[in-house]
């Protein structure tokens, strides 16, 4: 296959999206996302209820309305993340990547804890606007994405997809996350197909 080729085929929307195996990676981020609401709302009023038991300093009447409120607390959350999960793929194109300086309170003292956030602004086809917030060393969207490139958000994965990738030599695989040299066509750390 010349370059040429091979650039064209790395233009558009990639048709992996709906392979059988990206689904049922979709369909375990689910699971997971569910099975993990469940064991917090348990594990949180149980580990309370062993230190209202155990730990003279915690009563056991406060541990149990604490570790109920937290577990509950974290369920609902999780229930957040699965409906955020369900909702539909939407398109886009980059319009502007901000970088600013910004700090954190660090704890107990007056000192601050200072850090990079670097973000991709991103105006849907609906005409919303959607950003991609990254901090510190943690920018691979930041570094990936150009102003004026065309995107598609996969909720279900988490994940973004280049429409033109003809001139990148790495690609993101949308269910890890790992970089991979646009030349393969599987992820080299989970095996599923990447998007391109």
């Amino acid at each position: 296959m010349s370059i040429e080729e091979r650039q064209a085929d790395l233009v558009g929307w990639s048709v992996n999206s709906s392979a059988p195996e990206i689904l049922e990676a979709a369909n375990k981020n689910r699971k997971s996302a569910m099975g993990c609401a469940w064991i917090l709302l348990i594990v949180f009023p149980l580990g309370f209820l062993l230190a209202g038991l155990f730990v003279d300093e915690m009563p056991l009447n406060e541990a149990l309305i604490i570790g109920t409120i937290l577990g509950v607390a974290m369920f609902f959350i999780n229930l957040v993340r699965i409906k955020d999960l369900k909702k539909p793929i939407w398109e886009g194109v980059v319009t502007a990547k901000l970088q600013k300086e910004r700090r954190e309170h660090k704890g107990g003292d007056d000192s601050y804890r200072y850090y990079t956030e670097f973000t991709v602004v991103i105006k849907t086809e609906a005409g919303k606007t959607k950003r991609i917030v990254e901090r510190d060393s943690r920018r691979e969207m930041y570094d990936y994405l150009a102003v004026g490139d065309r995107v598609r958000y996969y909720p279900a994965l988490d994940s973004y997809e280049k429409y033109d990738k003809s001139n990148d030599h790495m690609i993101y695989c949308n269910v890890c996350r790992m970089v991979n040299s646009i030349e393969s066509d599987r992820c080299k750390r989970c095996n599923n197909l990447l998007f391109k």
